[in-house]
């Protein structure tokens, strides 16, 4: 009886084991940048309001910011939810100043401006239409001005 001589077959485990390597390192990076390649995710937008740029005269304070013109009425009526968001900083309330200033190029008026100690304007809400839902829909930009400005002072540290 011939012997045959069986021939290992550890040539195969290698391989598959370099490619079970290869797949468990190289398949979370491909999905990740076909994810992003396709729009299937959209980063998180932690801001409410609308990032601007300029610059106004520096303060000691964090400002809330509301330009006024005389025929403005959403103006005149954002004044008592100024001073309620500037109210339920608590605490924070000192750092925080509520200013009226008169309309110009960087400061529209219908508009709610958030300015740091060293004068920049960092953000911008747009305040609701005097007719339709207007408590409503200040309800929800207050909120929403609130919670932007609770996270600006809480990681800043000046003012």
């Amino acid at each position: 009886m011939k012997h045959k001589k069986l021939e290992p077959r550890h040539h195969s485990r290698p391989r598959k084991t370099v490619l079970a390597l290869l797949a468990v390192f190289l398949l979370p990076v491909v999905l990740a940048w076909l994810t992003l390649k396709q729009g299937w995710f959209t980063p998180g937008v932690n801001s409410h309001g609308e990032w601007v740029q300029g610059q106004i005269s520096d303060d000691k304070q964090w400002r809330l910011i509301l330009p006024i013109t005389p025929d403005c009425m959403t103006c005149i009526a954002a004044v008592p939810l100024l001073n309620n968001i500037d109210t339920a900083l608590g605490r924070d309330g000192d750092r925080v100043a509520v200013v009226q200033l008169p309309a110009s190029q960087d400061l529209e008026a219908g508009y709610v401006y958030i300015a740091d100690p060293p004068g920049l304007l960092i953000m911008r809400y747009a305040l609701p239409d005097t007719q339709v839902d207007a408590d409503k829909a200040q309800a929800v930009m207050g909120k929403a001005l609130l919670s932007d400005l609770r996270r600006l002072l809480k990681y800043s540290r000046a003012g």
